[in-house]
Protein backbone atom coordinates (compact mmCIF):
# COMPACT_ATOMS: atom_id res chain seq x y z
CA UNK A 1 0.00 0.00 0.00
CA UNK A 2 2.75 2.33 1.15
CA UNK A 3 4.52 1.29 -2.36
CA UNK A 4 1.29 1.97 -4.27
CA UNK A 5 0.71 5.44 -2.79
CA UNK A 6 4.90 6.50 -3.68
CA UNK A 7 4.82 5.50 -6.70
CA UNK A 8 1.40 7.12 -7.45
CA UNK A 9 2.70 10.50 -6.31
CA UNK A 10 5.66 10.38 -7.86
CA UNK A 11 3.95 9.44 -11.12
CA UNK A 12 1.93 12.40 -10.76
CA UNK A 13 4.81 14.94 -9.91
CA UNK A 14 3.15 17.69 -10.70
CA UNK A 15 -1.04 17.47 -9.56
CA UNK A 16 1.08 16.40 -6.02
CA UNK A 17 2.98 19.81 -5.53
CA UNK A 18 -0.29 21.95 -6.46
CA UNK A 19 -2.12 19.60 -3.91
CA UNK A 20 0.86 20.48 -1.20
CA UNK A 21 1.06 24.51 -2.18
CA UNK A 22 -2.87 24.64 -1.98
CA UNK A 23 -2.93 23.07 1.68
CA UNK A 24 -0.08 25.18 2.06
CA UNK A 25 -1.25 28.21 2.03
CA UNK A 26 -4.42 27.30 4.05
CA UNK A 27 -2.15 26.04 7.02
CA UNK A 28 0.20 28.83 6.53
CA UNK A 29 -2.41 31.78 7.42
CA UNK A 30 -3.70 28.97 10.43
CA UNK A 31 0.14 28.92 11.61
CA UNK A 32 0.31 32.67 11.90
CA UNK A 33 -3.54 33.24 13.04
CA UNK A 34 -2.72 31.50 16.09
CA UNK A 35 0.38 33.11 17.49
CA UNK A 36 -1.55 36.69 16.37
CA UNK A 37 -4.46 35.89 18.62
CA UNK A 38 -1.62 34.61 21.41
CA UNK A 39 -0.04 37.67 21.27
CA UNK A 40 -3.20 39.84 20.96
CA UNK A 41 -4.57 38.50 24.11
CA UNK A 42 -1.31 38.96 26.00
CA UNK A 43 -1.62 42.21 25.10
CA UNK A 44 -4.66 42.79 26.46
CA UNK A 45 -4.27 41.24 29.61
CA UNK A 46 -3.45 44.81 31.11
CA UNK A 47 -7.34 45.56 30.19
CA UNK A 48 -8.30 43.63 33.21
CA UNK A 49 -9.76 45.37 36.55
CA UNK A 50 -7.28 47.27 37.73
CA UNK A 51 -5.03 46.84 41.12
CA UNK A 52 -2.35 48.96 40.78
CA UNK A 53 -3.18 52.80 41.15
CA UNK A 54 0.26 55.35 40.00
CA UNK A 55 1.05 58.52 41.57
CA UNK A 56 2.95 60.99 39.80
CA UNK A 57 3.50 64.72 39.78
CA UNK A 58 1.11 67.29 37.89
CA UNK A 59 1.41 68.59 34.47
CA UNK A 60 4.37 66.84 33.90
CA UNK A 61 5.40 65.37 30.22
CA UNK A 62 7.40 62.54 31.12
CA UNK A 63 7.42 60.40 34.27
CA UNK A 64 11.11 60.72 34.71
CA UNK A 65 10.52 64.48 35.07
CA UNK A 66 8.37 63.46 38.24
CA UNK A 67 9.48 63.96 41.89
CA UNK A 68 7.60 62.37 44.77
CA UNK A 69 8.02 64.22 47.90
CA UNK A 70 8.71 62.71 51.30
CA UNK A 71 6.22 61.56 53.25
CA UNK A 72 3.96 61.01 50.56
CA UNK A 73 3.74 57.29 50.57
CA UNK A 74 2.34 57.92 54.32
CA UNK A 75 -0.31 60.68 53.02
CA UNK A 76 -1.77 57.57 50.61
CA UNK A 77 -1.41 55.05 53.17
CA UNK A 78 -3.71 56.93 55.72
CA UNK A 79 -6.16 58.38 52.89
CA UNK A 80 -6.75 54.44 51.17
CA UNK A 81 -6.29 52.74 54.62
CA UNK A 82 -7.70 49.38 54.91
CA UNK A 83 -7.95 49.14 51.15
CA UNK A 84 -3.69 49.59 50.50
CA UNK A 85 -2.11 46.27 49.96
CA UNK A 86 1.18 48.17 49.87
CA UNK A 87 2.19 51.11 48.34
CA UNK A 88 6.03 51.50 46.89
CA UNK A 89 8.00 54.37 45.86
CA UNK A 90 9.23 53.46 42.23
CA UNK A 91 12.85 55.26 40.27
CA UNK A 92 11.92 55.22 36.82
CA UNK A 93 13.65 56.12 33.69
CA UNK A 94 13.92 55.89 30.01
CA UNK A 95 17.96 55.17 29.13
CA UNK A 96 20.01 53.41 26.33
CA UNK A 97 21.57 50.08 27.59
CA UNK A 98 23.96 49.18 24.94
CA UNK A 99 22.10 51.30 22.23
CA UNK A 100 18.96 50.21 22.83
CA UNK A 101 16.31 52.01 24.16
CA UNK A 102 14.70 50.41 27.56
CA UNK A 103 12.32 51.33 30.28
CA UNK A 104 14.55 51.11 33.91
CA UNK A 105 12.58 50.75 37.09
CA UNK A 106 14.05 50.63 40.48
CA UNK A 107 11.43 48.74 43.28
CA UNK A 108 11.29 46.84 46.13
CA UNK A 109 11.87 42.81 45.31
CA UNK A 110 8.85 41.91 47.32
CA UNK A 111 6.41 43.89 45.15
CA UNK A 112 7.72 42.77 41.81
CA UNK A 113 5.14 39.33 41.65
CA UNK A 114 2.43 40.46 44.03
CA UNK A 115 2.16 44.24 42.91
CA UNK A 116 3.92 44.05 39.22
CA UNK A 117 2.55 40.13 38.80
CA UNK A 118 6.41 39.72 37.27
CA UNK A 119 6.84 35.95 36.41
CA UNK A 120 10.21 34.52 35.67
CA UNK A 121 10.64 32.79 32.25
CA UNK A 122 14.55 31.88 33.17
CA UNK A 123 17.34 32.31 35.75
CA UNK A 124 16.33 33.43 39.03
CA UNK A 125 15.59 36.61 40.91
CA UNK A 126 18.41 38.91 42.22
CA UNK A 127 20.28 37.87 45.15
CA UNK A 128 22.66 40.91 45.41
CA UNK A 129 22.52 44.54 43.92
CA UNK A 130 24.85 44.17 41.08
CA UNK A 131 21.67 42.11 39.58
CA UNK A 132 18.93 42.90 37.08
CA UNK A 133 15.87 41.08 35.84
CA UNK A 134 15.19 41.79 32.02
CA UNK A 135 11.60 41.63 30.15
CA UNK A 136 11.14 39.11 27.96
CA UNK A 137 10.83 41.46 25.25
CA UNK A 138 13.86 43.81 26.39
CA UNK A 139 16.22 40.86 26.42
CA UNK A 140 15.00 39.57 23.22
CA UNK A 141 15.84 42.90 21.30
CA UNK A 142 19.45 43.39 23.23
CA UNK A 143 20.01 39.77 22.39
CA UNK A 144 20.47 39.10 26.27
CA UNK A 145 20.62 35.93 28.37
CA UNK A 146 20.45 35.11 32.29
CA UNK A 147 24.16 35.58 32.72
CA UNK A 148 24.85 38.26 30.48
CA UNK A 149 26.61 41.47 31.38
CA UNK A 150 25.22 44.94 30.86
CA UNK A 151 26.28 48.18 31.40
CA UNK A 152 23.62 50.43 33.05
CA UNK A 153 25.19 54.28 33.81
CA UNK A 154 29.00 52.98 33.36
CA UNK A 155 28.20 50.55 35.83
CA UNK A 156 28.51 46.32 35.20
CA UNK A 157 25.48 44.44 36.20
CA UNK A 158 24.47 40.77 35.72
CA UNK A 159 21.09 39.46 34.27
CA UNK A 160 20.29 37.06 37.21
CA UNK A 161 16.95 36.28 35.05
CA UNK A 162 14.74 36.89 32.28
CA UNK A 163 10.58 38.04 33.31
CA UNK A 164 7.57 38.47 31.57
CA UNK A 165 4.69 40.69 32.71
CA UNK A 166 1.55 42.33 31.37
CA UNK A 167 1.53 45.79 29.37
CA UNK A 168 4.89 46.92 29.14
CA UNK A 169 6.48 45.27 31.56
CA UNK A 170 8.04 43.18 30.01
CA UNK A 171 10.32 45.42 27.95
CA UNK A 172 11.64 46.98 31.23
CA UNK A 173 15.36 46.27 33.31
CA UNK A 174 14.00 45.73 36.96
CA UNK A 175 16.56 46.31 39.55
CA UNK A 176 15.66 47.06 43.63
CA UNK A 177 15.02 50.11 44.58
CA UNK A 178 18.23 50.20 46.72
CA UNK A 179 20.49 49.47 43.82
CA UNK A 180 18.68 51.73 41.95
CA UNK A 181 18.95 54.32 44.09
CA UNK A 182 22.96 53.82 44.51
CA UNK A 183 23.31 54.14 40.76
CA UNK A 184 21.59 57.42 40.75
CA UNK A 185 22.60 58.67 43.67
CA UNK A 186 20.70 58.47 46.74
CA UNK A 187 19.35 62.35 46.75
CA UNK A 188 17.31 61.96 43.70
CA UNK A 189 13.27 61.42 44.98
CA UNK A 190 11.64 58.53 43.71
CA UNK A 191 9.47 59.47 40.00
CA UNK A 192 6.38 57.35 41.17
CA UNK A 193 4.48 55.73 43.47
CA UNK A 194 2.48 53.18 42.81
CA UNK A 195 0.03 52.13 45.39
CA UNK A 196 -1.50 47.99 45.25
CA UNK A 197 -5.05 47.64 45.86
CA UNK A 198 -6.11 45.01 47.87
CA UNK A 199 -8.28 42.73 45.48
CA UNK A 200 -11.69 43.75 47.94
CA UNK A 201 -11.15 47.31 47.16
CA UNK A 202 -13.27 49.16 44.64
CA UNK A 203 -10.38 50.55 41.97
CA UNK A 204 -12.84 53.47 40.77
CA UNK A 205 -13.59 54.69 44.38
CA UNK A 206 -10.03 54.36 45.21
CA UNK A 207 -8.59 56.31 43.11
CA UNK A 208 -11.21 59.14 43.24
CA UNK A 209 -10.44 59.31 47.27
CA UNK A 210 -6.87 59.35 46.99
CA UNK A 211 -7.51 62.36 44.22
CA UNK A 212 -9.66 63.88 46.61
CA UNK A 213 -7.18 63.37 49.59
CA UNK A 214 -4.51 64.34 47.71
CA UNK A 215 -6.12 67.94 46.45
CA UNK A 216 -7.25 68.05 50.09
CA UNK A 217 -3.98 68.15 51.68
CA UNK A 218 -2.56 70.36 48.85
CA UNK A 219 -0.11 67.96 46.69
CA UNK A 220 -0.07 68.68 43.23
CA UNK A 221 -0.06 65.09 42.39
CA UNK A 222 -2.16 62.75 40.10
CA UNK A 223 -3.35 59.31 40.18
CA UNK A 224 -4.06 57.01 37.30
CA UNK A 225 -4.45 53.74 36.87
CA UNK A 226 -1.37 51.41 35.44
CA UNK A 227 -1.02 51.28 31.85
CA UNK A 228 -4.46 53.32 31.29
CA UNK A 229 -3.97 53.87 27.95
CA UNK A 230 -3.00 50.18 27.57
CA UNK A 231 -6.07 49.32 28.68
CA UNK A 232 -7.75 50.81 26.21
CA UNK A 233 -6.12 49.62 23.47
CA UNK A 234 -6.50 46.33 25.21
CA UNK A 235 -10.50 46.54 25.05
CA UNK A 236 -9.81 47.94 21.62
CA UNK A 237 -8.39 44.97 20.43
CA UNK A 238 -10.86 42.17 21.53
CA UNK A 239 -12.48 42.19 18.15
CA UNK A 240 -8.81 41.77 16.86
CA UNK A 241 -8.40 38.95 18.68
CA UNK A 242 -11.86 37.39 18.05
CA UNK A 243 -11.17 38.05 14.06
CA UNK A 244 -7.69 36.01 14.01
CA UNK A 245 -9.02 33.09 16.29
CA UNK A 246 -12.02 33.27 13.46
CA UNK A 247 -9.24 33.22 10.66
CA UNK A 248 -7.59 30.34 12.24
CA UNK A 249 -11.26 28.43 12.53
CA UNK A 250 -12.07 28.99 8.48
CA UNK A 251 -8.25 28.04 7.64
CA UNK A 252 -8.65 24.42 9.02
CA UNK A 253 -11.88 24.10 7.42
CA UNK A 254 -10.69 25.33 3.79
CA UNK A 255 -7.98 22.71 4.94
CA UNK A 256 -10.94 19.84 5.06
CA UNK A 257 -13.30 21.64 2.36
CA UNK A 258 -9.75 21.60 -0.26
CA UNK A 259 -8.74 18.06 0.49
CA UNK A 260 -12.11 16.69 0.07
CA UNK A 261 -12.12 18.70 -3.04
CA UNK A 262 -8.89 17.02 -3.90
CA UNK A 263 -9.77 13.52 -2.79
CA UNK A 264 -12.37 13.16 -5.26
CA UNK A 265 -10.34 14.76 -8.07
CA UNK A 266 -8.05 12.26 -6.93
CA UNK A 267 -10.61 9.42 -6.83
CA UNK A 268 -12.57 10.65 -10.47
CA UNK A 269 -8.71 10.55 -12.00
CA UNK A 270 -8.36 6.76 -10.71
CA UNK A 271 -11.81 5.18 -10.85
CA UNK A 272 -10.60 2.38 -13.19
CA UNK A 273 -7.64 1.80 -10.50
CA UNK A 274 -9.27 1.67 -7.99
CA UNK A 275 -11.77 -0.73 -9.68
CA UNK A 276 -9.07 -2.85 -10.96
CA UNK A 277 -7.85 -3.27 -7.19
CA UNK A 278 -10.89 -3.94 -6.09
CA UNK A 279 -11.51 -6.86 -8.82
CA UNK A 280 -7.70 -8.31 -7.78
CA UNK A 281 -9.06 -8.93 -4.16
CA UNK A 282 -8.22 -5.17 -2.35
CA UNK A 283 -11.42 -4.46 -0.24
CA UNK A 284 -13.39 -1.34 0.74
CA UNK A 285 -11.07 -0.84 4.07
CA UNK A 286 -7.55 -1.71 2.20
CA UNK A 287 -8.96 0.86 -0.75
CA UNK A 288 -9.69 3.76 1.98
CA UNK A 289 -6.44 2.96 3.40
CA UNK A 290 -4.86 4.05 -0.14
CA UNK A 291 -7.00 6.67 -0.27
CA UNK A 292 -6.13 7.94 3.29
CA UNK A 293 -2.25 7.57 2.64
CA UNK A 294 -1.88 9.31 -0.20
CA UNK A 295 -4.04 12.47 1.43
CA UNK A 296 -2.05 12.20 4.65
CA UNK A 297 1.81 12.83 2.63
CA UNK A 298 -0.11 15.92 0.99
CA UNK A 299 -1.15 16.85 4.11
CA UNK A 300 2.59 15.71 6.20
CA UNK A 301 4.44 18.02 2.88
CA UNK A 302 2.08 21.05 3.04
CA UNK A 303 2.35 21.45 6.50
CA UNK A 304 5.76 21.28 6.67
CA UNK A 305 6.52 23.69 3.48
CA UNK A 306 3.63 26.06 5.63
CA UNK A 307 5.66 25.46 8.84
CA UNK A 308 9.23 26.43 7.12
CA UNK A 309 7.77 29.25 5.16
CA UNK A 310 5.74 30.24 8.59
CA UNK A 311 9.13 30.32 10.74
CA UNK A 312 10.84 31.95 7.91
CA UNK A 313 7.90 35.16 8.06
CA UNK A 314 8.25 35.23 11.92
CA UNK A 315 12.05 35.50 11.95
CA UNK A 316 12.93 37.29 8.86
CA UNK A 317 9.63 38.78 7.73
CA UNK A 318 8.83 40.51 10.87
CA UNK A 319 11.13 39.79 13.38
CA UNK A 320 10.77 38.83 16.75
CA UNK A 321 9.76 42.58 18.31
CA UNK A 322 9.26 44.72 15.25
CA UNK A 323 5.10 44.00 15.47
CA UNK A 324 4.42 47.26 17.29
CA UNK A 325 1.16 47.89 18.60
CA UNK A 326 0.15 51.16 20.17
CA UNK A 327 3.53 51.93 20.18
CA UNK A 328 4.50 48.75 22.33
CA UNK A 329 6.27 45.58 20.99
CA UNK A 330 4.10 42.48 21.16
CA UNK A 331 6.40 38.89 20.83
CA UNK A 332 4.90 36.96 17.46
CA UNK A 333 6.09 33.72 18.19
CA UNK A 334 5.22 30.05 17.19
CA UNK A 335 5.38 27.69 19.89
CA UNK A 336 6.30 23.74 19.62
CA UNK A 337 3.42 23.35 21.11
CA UNK A 338 1.29 25.75 18.80
CA UNK A 339 3.17 23.80 15.81
CA UNK A 340 1.96 20.32 16.86
CA UNK A 341 -1.16 21.32 17.95
CA UNK A 342 -0.91 23.01 13.95
CA UNK A 343 0.03 19.41 12.65
CA UNK A 344 -2.83 17.33 14.23
CA UNK A 345 -5.41 19.93 13.49
CA UNK A 346 -4.03 20.23 9.59
CA UNK A 347 -4.04 16.18 9.47
CA UNK A 348 -7.05 15.23 11.14
CA UNK A 349 -8.77 18.25 8.61
CA UNK A 350 -7.19 17.05 5.81
CA UNK A 351 -8.65 12.94 6.52
CA UNK A 352 -11.77 14.38 7.73
CA UNK A 353 -12.08 15.57 4.22
CA UNK A 354 -10.78 12.90 2.16
CA UNK A 355 -13.03 10.29 3.96
CA UNK A 356 -16.24 12.65 3.52
CA UNK A 357 -15.06 12.45 -0.29
CA UNK A 358 -13.64 8.90 -0.60
CA UNK A 359 -17.13 7.27 1.11
CA UNK A 360 -18.75 7.56 -2.50
CA UNK A 361 -16.29 5.74 -4.38
CA UNK A 362 -15.94 3.17 -1.64
CA UNK A 363 -19.39 2.43 -2.03
CA UNK A 364 -19.14 1.51 -5.62
CA UNK A 365 -19.27 -1.88 -6.98
CA UNK A 366 -15.66 -2.63 -8.66
CA UNK A 367 -18.00 -3.33 -12.19
CA UNK A 368 -19.34 0.33 -11.96
CA UNK A 369 -15.51 1.82 -11.56
CA UNK A 370 -14.61 -0.19 -14.23
CA UNK A 371 -16.83 0.46 -16.33
CA UNK A 372 -17.07 4.43 -16.71
CA UNK A 373 -14.02 7.20 -16.39
CA UNK A 374 -11.39 7.89 -18.80
CA UNK A 375 -8.86 5.77 -16.94
CA UNK A 376 -6.24 6.41 -14.64
CA UNK A 377 -2.20 7.71 -14.52
CA UNK A 378 -1.56 4.09 -14.71
CA UNK A 379 -2.91 2.67 -17.40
Amino acid sequence: MIHLTLRDLRHDLLTFAFSVLGLGVLIFAFLLSIPLSLAITRFGEAGGMPQNVIIVERDVLQPEQSRIAPGLAQSVSAILGDRLNRVDPVIFRILRVEEHPIQLRGVALESWVTTFRLQLVDGAWPSRSSEVVIGQLAAQEGGWRTGSEISIYGQPFRVAGIAEGPGIKTQTVWMSYLAASALFGPEKDPQLLVAHLQTSADPLASRQDLENGLQSIGSEYDAYFEDALLREYGAALNDLRSLSLLTAVIAIASVTLGSNNLAWLAAEERKRLLGVLRTVGFDRRAVGGYLLLRAAAISVASYLLALAAAIVFIRVGIGPSSLNIAGTQTALTLSPATAVLGLLLACAASLTGTWLSARNVLSASPASLLGRGPGSSFA
